[in-house]
């Protein structure tokens, strides 16, 4: 048995050669299928979901259903217990992206998407069935032979899935759930605080409502739009068979561990696409406020990661808008435990505020909603450690009849109410981009 060497971070690609033709497995190869697509096929199977497109489209996989649900704490042992019961020889297994988690914020206020299942709770799991692309093909993992014959009779006669709703809206009809007015107050209830000298930074967000005009949205046309996003993380999330999805492209990456080794970014200040790194250094606003960030990124990583390096400072493009973005890397100290360094990360200034807990106190108080997935750290753990986690910004929750997304803007001293305002807009027009996207197969 042989695999691909794996020097770039990217999930192992299984060899061509496996599963050997005829032997018994818990995993199957199908031929010239995407797992995305292939996801769309059984959506009526599975209650819950996760896609994700990431590594420059190198690393692609469907997550379907749940055969266990986990509190944060026992994820670690669950996606050990996981890759345990596909019985593969274990240098396969463990690999595998068999740990989900979505971090929503729960607290008392009111829903800010007002839109699917339970959206501001956490939630930790492994899979019924993962399907990752390798190559031109897919493979199948599944440990429930039941379940795994009836996945591949499906997918092999390509019947497509029921739930997979038909229609495209492109003209939008937008409702603005938070005023100009209301922006302004938040704005300037922030600058108080970092006047006073309680904050640095605060991000405050505002929710923009969309509705079709010309037809129901396809949550699944949403979905295939993320999937083609240059340098991002697509994702799709979903609880209810398909029916509402949290979609998103995110250029944030809040943590990737791969072989001990451990990869972030401090990604903060906004200017349109085409902005030089000239442009953000006039700007006094923009520097500080990146600076805050990257600071806040290394003094957390000091206690659990050795050897923190910061890369070069750079713009980064993503989609209409461009950020500050300065590369963070460093080594695991022994004995910690990727979760962690998650758990302690999680928000950080691009998408909270500083110092920390005085940011997330001050939002409670100014935002009147509870950002449930908006801004939650996301992705998968693999039993040998290796995790990528993405921040779920530049989201949309997309469902038949309605789609409500959130963006946010990073205020300290110096900030102006209208620019700020606009940036969101910015940020808005990439969702409305996802919400446009092409029916799939057209």
């Amino acid at each position: 048995m042989t695999t691909r060497p794996n020097k770039a971070g990217y999930l192992e690609a299984p060899s061509l050669h496996w599963p050997p033709p005829g032997a018994k497995s818990t995993v199957v190869r199908l031929e010239t299928l995407d797992p995305w697509h292939a996801a769309s096929q059984v959506d009526d199977f599975f209650g819950r979901r996760l896609l994700w497109a990431g590594d420059g489209g190198r690393t692609r996989f469907a997550a379907l259903g749940e055969r266990r649900s986990v509190s944060f704490d026992e994820l670690r042992s669950a996606t050990r217990a996981a890759a345990e019961e596909l019985e593969l020889p274990a240098a396969r297994a463990r690999h595998l992206p068999l740990g989900l988690f979505v971090l929503g914020e729960t607290d008392e206020r009111p829903a800010a998407f007002e839109i699917g299942e339970g959206e501001t709770r956490p939630h930790c799991w492994t899979p019924q069935a993962l399907l990752i692309a390798d190559g031109n093909s897919t493979l199948l993992y599944c440990a429930d032979p039941s379940l795994r014959r009836n996945l591949v009779q499906r997918l092999e006669a390509g019947t497509p899935s029921s739930q997979v709703a038909a229609g495209c809206a492109p003209e939008l009809h937008e409702t603005l759930l938070d005023s100009q007015d209301t922006w302004a107050s938040r704005v300037d209830r922030a600058l108080v605080e970092i006047r006073q000298g309680n904050l640095e930074k605060l991000v405050v967000s505002r929710r923009l409502v969309f509705q079709p005009s010309g037809g129901p949205f396809s949550p699944w046309e949403s979905t295939w739009q993320a999937s083609r996003a240059s340098g991002r993380i697509g994702f799709s999330i979903s609880l209810d068979h398909g029916k509402s999805m949290f979609v998103g492209a995110t250029p944030e990456t809040l943590l990737k561990i791969q072989d001990g080794s451990m990869r972030t970014h401090a990604l903060a200040g906004t200017r349109g696409r085409d902005a030089s790194l000239e442009d953000f250094l006039v700007s006094s606003k923009l520097a500080r406020e990146h600076t805050l960030v990257s600071d806040g990124l290394v003094a957390k990583l000091g206690p659990l990661v050795r050897n923190v390096r910061p890369g070069p400072l750079r713009v980064r493009r993503s989609g209409l808008v461009s950020h500050l973005e300065t590369p963070l890397s460093g080594d695991l100290r022994e004995g910690v435990d990727p979760l962690q360094i998650l758990a302690d990360l999680h928000p950080t200034a691009a998408i909270g505020g500083l110092p920390q807990r005085a940011a997330q106190a001050a939002l409670r108080d100014i935002e009147p909603y509870s950002r449930g997935w908006f801004a939650a750290p996301f992705g998968w753990l693999a039993a040998n450690g290796n995790l990528h986690a993405g921040i779920a910004i530049r989201s949309v929750w997309v469902s038949g009849e309605r789609a409500v997304a959130l963006a946010g803007a990073g205020i300290v001293e110096g900030s102006v109410a209208a620019e700020e305002w606009a940036e969101t807009e910015s940020k808005f027009d990439n969702m409305r981009a996802v919400i446009r996207g092409h029916r799939f197969g057209a």
